[in-house]
C-alpha cells in the first residue's frame, strides 16, 4: 500500500459527499459507512500509520466491533512528521484548503503532485524531496495598491508570491494536485489584472479607454475555460508586470490599458483572456518601449558624446593600424634592398644589420603604441562605463560600442602580428643570404709564356726609344741674320 493511494481514495471520498478535514499533523474523514470506515482504516494501518474511528458520540470502535447502525462514522489518521519548517499534506482536499490560508512556509509536500511546483515565493514538492535551490526573496509590489475594491475585505492578493512561477519553470494541469494549485493560483493572479475589482458582483473593470467590464466566474470554471496556453500567458504578463518593483505601476497601467482595447464589457473573464491577453501583452510591452523612448535631453546629450568618443576612438585605432602597416611597409623595403645589396656588393655585413636592426626596432616601437594605446582605450571604457552609461544594457551596450571598437582592435592585432612576422622573416633571409665573391687582383707588368714542346719562358723589357739629339744652333751673320742654307 502506498501514500499515493491512500490519498486519492481519501480525495474520491470527499467527491463523493465525505467530508475531508486536513490539520497539519493528522487527516479527519467524517460521514462514513461502516464498511467504508473499515477500508480507511485498513489503508491506514498497511502504511503504519495510527488510526481510529468514531461514532457520533464520539465512542471509539474497531474494525471488528463496528456496527452498521451507529453509524455515520469518523476515522482519524495521524499523520507521520515531516521536516521542520515545512508543510506535510496527504489529500488534494486539503492542498486546496491550506492554499486559501495564510500559511508562512515556503516548502510544502502534497502526496500526489508528480512534479514540483516553484514558484517565487513557495515551492511545492512530493514527500520525502528535498528543496535544492534556496527560494530567493524578490521584492515585489503589493497588487492591492493597484488594484482598487469598494468593499472592505479584500479579494485582491496581499502578494503574488505564491502564484507567480520562476522564469522559466511551467506546469501540467494534467497532474491533479498541480491542477489544485493552478486553479487558485489563476483567480489571485486575473485579481491582479484590472484597475477596479467589485467583490460584490465579482465584476472586473478597466478603465480603458474604452471601459471594460468582465464577470469572473467560479474557480473550477475558471481554469477550465482559461487552459493551459491562457495559465501561461498569465504567468508571463504578469511577470513582466511585476518584475521591476518602481517600474510595476506603469506597466500595469499599460497591460489594463491594452486588455480595454480587446473587447466589449460583458464577457467572461477566463476565456477573454484567454483569446486576448496575448495581443494584450504584445501591445503593453510596445507602448512601454516607446515610453522608455521619450529619454530625456540629458540622455540624449550623453548618447551622442558616447556615439562621437566610439567614433574618435575607433578612428584613432585605425590610424595606429595604418601606421604599423606603413612601418611594416618601409621596414620590408629597406630589407629588400639590403638583400640586393649584400648579393651584388661588398657591403659590410655589420653595416647591413645594423640598418635592418634600425628599421626593426622602428617596427616595433609602432608596434607597442598601437596596442598600449589600445588597451588604454579599453581600461578607460571598463572604468567609465557603470558611472556614464549605466542606463544602457548589457546587449545595447555592447551592441553601440563593444562591437565597434572590437573589430577595429582585431583589425589592429591582426596587422601587428603580421607585419611582425613579416618584418623577422626578412631580417632571417638577410643574415642567411651569401655576400657577393672577393675582388679579383689586378694584372702585373710581367707576362708569362709557355709554348707547347718548350720549357724555357722568355721575359722582355721594353726599352724606350733613345731621345733625339738636340739640333745645334744655327749659325748667324754679323747682322744676326740666318744665312739660307745651299744644298749640296
Amino acid at each position: 500500500m502506498s501514500i499515493e493511494n491512500l490519498a486519492a481514495r481519501l480525495d474520491v471520498l470527499d467527491a463523493e459527499g465525505a467530508v475531508v478535514a486536513e490539520a497539519e499533523h493528522s487527516v479527519a474523514v467524517s460521514r462514513l459507512e461502516a464498511a467504508v470506515a473499515v477500508e480507511v482504516l485498513n489503508l491506514a494501518e498497511g502504511l503504519d500509520w495510527p488510526a481510529h474511528i468514531f461514532d457520533a458520540a464520539n465512542s471509539e470502535w474497531t474494525a471488528e466491533t463496528i456496527h452498521e447502525d451507529y453509524g455515520p462514522f469518523q476515522v482519524i489518521i495521524d499523520k507521520p512528521t515531516g521536516p521542520k519548517n515545512d508543510l506535510r499534506l496527504l489529500t488534494n482536499v486539503g492542498f486546496s484548503e491550506w492554499l486559501a490560508r495564510d500559511d508562512a512556509r515556503n516548502h510544502w509536500q502534497v502526496a500526489r503532485l508528480t512534479r514540483s511546483i516553484f514558484a517565487q515565493g513557495l515551492c511545492v514538492t512530493a514527500w520525502d524531496v528535498d528543496v535544492v535551490e534556496p527560494l530567493v526573496d524578490v521584492a515585489q509590489r503589493s497588487p492591492r495598491t493597484l488594484v482598487r475594491e469598494y468593499q472592505g475585505q479584500r479579494g485582491v492578493p496581499q502578494s503574488l508570491g505564491r502564484w507567480l512561477l520562476r522564469e522559466g519553470e511551467t506546469i501540467t494541469l494534467e497532474d491533479a494536485s498541480a491542477s489544485v494549485w493552478s486553479r487558485v493560483a489563476a483567480r489571485n493572479l486575473i485579481l491582479a489584472l484590472p484597475d477596479e475589482y467589485d467583490s460584490e458582483r465579482q465584476m472586473l473593470r478597466f478603465k480603458g479607454p474604452p471601459r471594460l467590464d468582465l464577470q469572473l466566474p467560479a474557480d473550477h470554471d475558471l481554469i477550465t475555460a482559461l487552459e493551459a496556453k491562457g495559465f501561461a500567458m498569465l504567468q508571463t504578463a504578469l511577470q513582466w508586470v511585476f518584475e521591476v518593483e518602481r517600474e510595476t505601476e506603469m506597466r500595469h497601467i499599460l497591460l489594463a490599458t491594452e486588455i480595454a482595447r480587446c473587447g466589449g464589457s460583458g464577457e467572461e473573464a477566463s476565456s477573454f483572456l484567454r483569446e486576448n491577453l496575448s495581443a494584450a501583452f504584445d501591445g503593453a510591452r510596445t507602448a512601454y518601449q516607446i515610453q522608455l523612448a521619450g529619454l530625456s535631453s540629458d540622455t540624449l546629450k550623453v548618447l551622442a558624446e558616447l556615439r562621437k568618443s566610439v567614433t574618435d576612438e575607433t578612428a584613432k585605432v585605425i590610424e595606429a593600424t595604418r601606421q604599423i602597416i606603413g612601418a611594416v611597409a618601409g621596414a620590408l623595403a629597406v630589407g629588400v634592398g639590403l638583400i640586393a645589396a649584400r648579393i651584388t656588393t661588398t657591403t659590410s655585413p655589420w653595416l647591413i644589420a645594423i640598418v635592418m636592426a634600425i628599421a626593426g626596432i622602428y617596427v616595433a616601437i609602432t608596434i607597442h603604441s598601437g596596442i598600449s594605446f589600445m588597451q588604454l582605450q579599453r581600461e578607460v571604457r571598463l572604468q567609465w562605463q557603470p558611472r556614464l552609461y549605466r542606463f544602457l544594457s548589457k546587449h545595447d551596450y555592447k551592441a553601440l560600442v563593444s562591437d565597434p571598437t572590437g573589430k577595429a582592435e582585431d583589425m589592429l592585432k591582426m596587422s601587428a602580428k603580421l607585419g611582425g612576422l613579416a618584418v623577422m622573416l626578412t631580417a632571417t633571409a638577410i643574415l642567411f643570404v651569401p655576400s657577393a665573391d672577393s675582388p679579383k687582383l689586378p694584372a702585373g707588368s710581367a707576362q708569362s709564356v709557355t709554348k707547347s714542346g718548350d720549357a724555357t719562358t722568355a721575359e722582355k723589357d721594353e726599352e724606350p726609344e733613345p731621345a733625339a739629339p738636340l739640333a745645334a744652333p744655327a749659325q748667324r751673320d754679323q747682322d744676326g741674320r740666318v744665312p739660307p742654307k745651299v744644298a749640296k
